[in-house]
């Protein structure tokens, strides 16, 4: 049994995991197709899964046969094969640039999330776990439209992903950044760490004007989370909306593989003191 608990809510009203398990199906199923209409076979342990059978697939089992199917494909094949997508992508984000101004009149998306019996520490080391694997099977587990994840040491990472389920996959830029004081959205001043990036367009190097943030703070048995799209402007607000499942099926798959971190005492410790030092920081 789970020693752990981990409660969603959106605009003030929760949201259980089933639904969110529900929403992380469908978006299998989006992509089984977008998979199918391109002729990519989908394999689990070697073996070809007929399309009406990957419908057929309980989640558990969907997302392994995706992951080892983009870990097999590898990164330089999977730029290879999206390029249609991806320049379709550069195209909405260049437009949605343009007709937007920096910091001004942006769209917040948040998903509040309530967690007990997994601590800010084991988040962080399953983040680190992420950059260190640095392959494209683990970001598929944890979400089906992560199509592909490069990290490196600084904290940048260089994803393609179906932004708010909108559209395309875009081939995206991440980069660590802060929330300017002038900007129309600010972080809480409470939160022990403040994940804020900036996005720009991978082939371009164009900024699209969103930033990400994510607020997390300690508790005595757990943490709250503030997870935050800034979206510019201009973007469609159909993609705010479906960012916010995007986070939840993201986070919520991320939790589960947190709480089974087990960190030594120096690496607690060590980790307790650079979380001290980021929240001095802000």
């Amino acid at each position: 049994m789970d020693n752990y608990t981990v409660s969603f809510s959106v605009d003030g009203q929760p949201v259980s995991e089933q639904e969110i398990h529900d929403m992380e199906l469908s978006r299998y199923h989006h992509v089984f197709k977008i998979f199918n209409d391109k002729n990519i076979a989908i394999k689990k342990d070697n073996t070809v899964i007929p399309y009406e059978d990957l419908l057929k697939l309980p989640l558990s089992e969907a997302k392994e046969a995706l992951a080892q199917t983009r870990e097999n494909i590898g990164k330089e094949k999977t730029l290879e094969l999206f390029k249609p997508e991806i320049a379709r992508g550069d195209d909405m984000w260049t437009e949605i640039a343009n007709n937007s101004r920096e910091g001004v009149n942006m769209q917040e998306a948040y998903v509040d999330v309530e967690v007990h019996g997994i601590t800010l520490v084991q988040f962080m080391m399953f983040n680190q776990k992420l950059a260190k694997e640095n392959n494209l099977y683990m970001p598929s587990m944890i979400h089906p439209e992560h199509y592909y994840f490069d990290a490196d040491k600084s904290g940048k990472q260089v994803i393609i992903e179906t932004f708010g389920m909108y559209k395309d996959p875009s081939y995206l830029d991440l980069k660590p950044g802060k929330i300017e004081p002038d900007f129309s959205v600010q972080p809480k001043e409470n939160a022990d760490i403040v994940m804020a990036g900036n996005t720009f367009l991978k082939n371009t190097g164009l900024d699209t004007k969103m930033l990400g943030m994510h607020q997390l703070t300690s508790t005595e048995d757990g943490m709250k989370i503030k997870l935050g799209v800034l979206l510019p402007e201009g973007a469609p607000k159909d993609i705010a909306d479906g960012h916010k499942w995007h986070l939840m099926v993201e986070f919520n798959n991320g939790l589960h593989i947190a709480a089974q971190q087990h960190p030594s005492f120096i690496q607690r410790k060590v980790l307790e003191t650079a979380i001290h030092h980021m929240a001095n920081k802000k």
